[in-house]
C-alpha cells in the first residue's frame, strides 16, 4: 500500500500493486545513470526510452532492482499515457509545492515526540 506522506503513487498492472517513488537515491540515480538533470524531466519526457528508464527508476525504491525491459512491459500493460501521468504524479507528491505561508501543504502531522 502506497504512503502518500513520503510521496509514494499506487498504481494496478493487472492483480499486482506497483508503488512509484522519486525520492533522493531515486533522483541521484536519474541524473547518474541517465545523464538528466532533474529539473530538466519535464523536456525529456517525450521520449518513450526516458519514460521507461524513470519509471523504473520510481519503482525500484519499493521493488528493488528492476530492467529496462521489465518497466517496459508494466508500461506496456498499463499504457504510455497513463506512466507518464503517474511519473508526474509521483513527483509532484514526492515534492508538493509550498503554501502561500511557507509550509508544505497536504502533509499530516506523523507525530509529536513526546514520550521520549
Amino acid at each position: 500500500m502506497a504512503n502518500p506522506i513520503k510521496g509514494e503513487v499506487a498504481c494496478m498492472v493487472g492483480e499486482q500493486e506497483y508503488i512509484l517513488l522519486y525520492d533522493f537515491n531515486a533522483l541521484c540515480t536519474i541524473e547518474v545513470d541517465l545523464g538528466v538533470d532533474v529539473e530538466q524531466l519535464g523536456e525529456r519526457l517525450a521520449s518513450p526510452t526516458m519514460i521507461r528508464s524513470i519509471f523504473r527508476i520510481g519503482l525500484e525504491a519499493r521493488h528493488g532492482l528492476m530492467s529496462d525491459l521489465e518497466a517496459g512491459n508494466l508500461i506496456h500493460q498499463l499504457g504510455v499515457q497513463p506512466a507518464a501521468e503517474l511519473i508526474a504524479k509521483a513527483f509532484q507528491a514526492s515534492f508538493p509545492e509550498p503554501s502561500a505561508e511557507g509550509k508544505v501543504t497536504d502533509q499530516k502531522k506523523t507525530g509529536t515526540g513526546k514520550g521520549r
